[in-house]
């Protein structure tokens, strides 16, 4: 595929209110040894973009770059050590890039860089899916069945970006051996990632307890999720009492015995909710916990109960290549639910000329079901 020399993509060049963003005119990237250049047909919004690219939300980045998020794609050329992804082939890719001679050190591909990750998004991996082009590891490329998700079960190129969200609560959920017949909650559960936790632990065979302080956004989520996985699925109002909220956990499990797991997508503002240490208590003896969330501070957990019933707590950023292998293989089997079969609803498609609508109705539209996308 002949690839033009320039294209466009939106540069974000400094963190200030209004944002500086703006469309430009940039040279398109080649494919060398270990990598490929696709053309972006989907990548996502985020909720709390408008945070992050003016600075309120600090997130590390070398600027100026071009901000990404997870994307579908079409390879448009390959490097010459591909063995198997050829050119016309569509794929997701994945912003979750780790460096090869130290797997422990990763960034998100134009969002997010620490400590020595900061050298990969100063040079090679500087910019993200808001363009036209893109150019990503090989490694963070994996291709779809094109032929069976969306001629057979007739998914559009918009429901397939879900899997992107879907990877993270999966990446945690596998950490902590979540299994079929496992009892798992989920708290916050409305918004974007614990929503998808609460769809991904249902795919996955186990009965879901969702909490949150919205009921009726819970309710939502029950009608709807609860139909597709077989009615594994209740839901508890959170009331911020730990005693009441422990009781209505426990009584919302299999006979009141309590759950097998908890996973955690708490927003910065929950640090001191008293959720966490709810949910903890709420667990059987031998219960696993996953905090992927996004508090900056210390909290509260009860420390003699996880002692004495041998709970573990652990955190999870992110996932493994072998978690989206595994996630595309599901969806491919029709065991995971995209788009409307899984309530979730694109409300937004736009160019990239129109980002700060994208970024607006995002941030409108912040808990599970509403996605915003951009189609460059």
């Amino acid at each position: 595929m002949s690839l033009p020399e320039t294209h466009k993509a939106l540069v974000l060049s400094s963190f200030k209110t209004p944002l500086d963003l703006s469309v430009q005119s940039v040279p398109t990237p080649r494919a060398t040894p270990g990598n490929a250049v696709v053309r972006v047909l989907a990548t996502h919004v985020f909720s709390y973009g408008k945070d992050v690219y003016s600075g309120k939300l600090p997130y590390p980045m070398t600027l100026p770059l071009t901000p990404g998020a997870g994307a579908v794609c079409r390879v448009a050329s390959v490097g010459s050590d591909a063995v198997s992804l050829k050119e016309g082939d569509l794929v997701l890719v994945d912003i979750n890039v780790r460096a090869r001679d130290d797997p422990s050190i990763n960034i998100l591909h134009g969002l997010f860089a620490t400590g020595p990750a900061e050298r990969m998004m100063s040079g090679e991996w500087r910019h993200g899916s808001y363009a036209e082009y893109l150019k990503a590891p090989l490694e963070n490329i994996f291709p779809l069945d094109e032929q069976v998700l969306t001629k057979q079960m007739g998914y559009s190129i918009h429901d397939l970006l879900f899997i992107t969200t879907l990877m993270i609560p999966f990446g945690g959920l596998s950490d902590i051996d979540v299994k079929p017949g496992d009892t798992v909650i989920v708290a916050p559960a409305t918004g974007s990632f614990g929503g998808a936790a609460v769809t991904m632990a249902l795919a996955m065979g186990a009965k879901v307890v969702a909490a949150g302080r919205n009921e009726s956004q819970l309710k939502a989520m029950e009608s709807l999720l609860g139909g597709i996985y077989d009615g594994r699925m209740a839901t508890v109002k959170l009331v911020g009492d730990v005693e009441e909220d422990t009781k209505a956990l426990v009584n919302a499990t299999p006979r009141g015995q309590g759950a097998d797991a908890f996973i955690d997508f708490s927003p910065a503002a929950a640090a001191k909710s008293t959720h966490i240490k709810s949910c903890l208590m709420a667990l059987k003896s031998f219960g696993h916990a996953a905090f992927m969330g996004g508090i900056r501070e210390d909290v509260s957990i009860p420390y003699p109960l996880i002692m004495l019933k041998s709970i573990r707590i652990q955190g999870k950023f992110m996932y493994e290549r072998a978690s989206v292998l595994k996630l595309v293989a599901m969806v491919e089997a029709g065991l995971v639910k995209l788009g409307k079969k899984a309530g979730v609803e694109v409300i937004g498609a736009y160019g990239l000329e129109d980002a700060e609508k994208a970024l607006d109705l995002a941030e409108a539209n912040a808990g599970f079901g509403k996605e915003v996308i951009f189609t460059p």
